[in-house]
């Protein structure tokens, strides 16, 4: 699910690439010959495939194309306050730190990121993600780079040598997310990120250099549901951003069914051909938004998503992945386990009281922090009368057991004589999402065993 939203496509009609009228699908089937069904089929086969490589590409455009809606390519837009029940640029924000998110075109040239030194070891993180969702490169307090500096953000396509001395980061493809999150130790904290924030600039390499621009129509709801607009932007969008090596062989399959970067997508001039990408279209959506179980893995009734952020020539996940949390960190960085259920299997709802018990031994592996947010089933924070969005090692007042375990308390109203422990709940359904930050090889490997979320009788 997109993080920003696009707006409606202009009246006007779509074009591809050779500038030609791009028609919408047939509003009625169309009956393939006996002879042809083998062509429909192939089209078919090839389709599915080709939807899956294709929709983290068009809704990385879908994202960058809401997010230059506040600001320009090139530029940082800063969320200058933590997430709450107010929020709603995106589903499940964290409450820990705040973002810098930024848009790249290095067709034009390279683009040069400058970062202040890290003070009192605070935790930050820069990553950089290509136009397949893929995690390329991070900067920040896991890669030791907190001494500040520039650092040159190249382009495939550039040539020149950076001057002596400057840190390169080699993009694969010339649109690049970048997202940055910087800890905040509470809302005293703030201001003093704001300040960090200030210091995080983006400029030209060189000051000649072009204006940015990346031209592909918007990406509207309109688009995600019509297969020819949608494999019209797809093969659009693979001419501006060619993928690696290793798609090659599939990219060239694609041709088979006028899916060709070349020469712009084709494939709406054979009414065959439409006919297998219009059933390919449908249900590989289907496969897409049904297959969430099986790129992750249950934890105690967590779901699990470990091969996330880099997905060489997994199609599969990675569709998965840009569909229910674009932007996904490698596991290196950060752990993000989500609960709907309890220990017994029934939805989380806040009429009913729930512990959650970590033992001295065993509490989330991490070497930066750990927090648990509350989301209510539309996925944003919920106003509670404490203010309070998420709990983790870092909440203030947390009272540990005299044993040292740890107990959390969810549910609606207040527990009595545990509130410094409560993460308040709505009366409804619930969702809980624990985020680990820099976590440990026994959680990266999947060997911890997260803790259960137990009804209270």
């Amino acid at each position: 699910m997109a993080i920003f939203t696009g707006e409606v496509l202009a009246d006007s009609p779509a074009q591809n690439s050779n500038n030609q009228e791009v028609t919408t699908a047939q509003t009625t089937p169309y009956v393939v010959d006996a002879k042809d069904q083998y062509k429909s089929n192939l089209a078919y086969s090839i389709g599915i495939e080709a939807y899956l490589y294709g929709f983290p590409l068009v809704d990385m455009v879908k994202t960058m194309q809401g997010s230059l809606k506040k600001v320009p390519l090139n530029s940082f837009d800063h969320v200058r306050n933590l997430a709450d029940e107010n929020f709603r640029d995106w589903v499940k924000p964290n409450n820990d730190t705040l973002y810098s998110l930024a848009w790249l075109d290095l067709s034009k040239g390279p683009v040069e990121l400058s970062i202040p030194k890290a003070e009192d070891g605070r935790y930050f993180t820069f990553q950089f993600i290509d136009a397949y969702t893929n995690s390329f490169h991070y900067i920040g307090t896991r890669t030791n780079d907190t001494n500040g500096g520039k650092y040159v953000i190249v382009g495939p396509g550039w040539k020149e040598k950076p001057a002596a001395g400057k840190k390169v980061v080699n993009a694969p493809t010339n649109m690049v997310w970048i997202l940055g999150r910087t800890l905040v130790n509470g809302k005293n904290d703030v201001a003093n990120v704001n300040a960090i924030q200030d210091q995080y600039k983006l400029t030209p390499y060189k000051k000649n250099q072009e204006k940015p621009n990346i031209d592909l129509p918007e990406v509207s709801e309109d688009v995600l549901n019509d297969p020819v607009k949608f494999f019209d932007i797809m093969t659009r969008a693979m001419k501006l951003f060619p993928g690696t090596k290793e798609d090659a062989g599939v990219v060239s399959q694609f041709k088979l069914v006028g899916i060709d970067p070349e020469t712009g997508f084709q494939g709406m001039k054979d009414p065959v051909i439409m006919d297998g990408l219009t059933r390919a279209f449908k249900d590989a959506k289907e496969i897409m938004l049904k297959s969430k179980p099986d790129v992750s893995v249950l934890n105690n009734n967590w779901s699990v998503f470990n091969h996330v952020g880099s997905y060489g020539t997994d199609y599969l996940s990675r569709a998965v992945i840009a569909y229910y949390g674009i932007g996904a960190i490698n596991p290196e960085e950060g752990i993000y386990t989500g609960a709907t259920i309890n220990s017994t299997g029934k939805p989380l709802r806040g009429d009913n009281q729930y512990i959650i018990h970590f033992d001295k031994d065993n509490m989330p592996p991490v070497n930066a922090f750990w927090s648990i947010c509350l989301y209510g089933p539309d996925q944003f924070f919920v106003a509670n009368p404490i203010n309070r969005f998420s709990i983790g090692d870092r909440t203030e007042g947390l009272r540990y057991n005299p044993d040292g375990s740890l107990d959390l308390y969810v549910q609606n109203s207040a527990p009595i004589g545990h509130e410094s422990n409560w993460l308040p709940a709505p009366k409804s359904n619930f969702i809980l999402v624990l985020r680990m930050y820099l976590p440990k090889q026994i959680m990266i490997d999947g060997k911890y065993q997260l803790p259960l979320v137990q009804k209270v009788n």
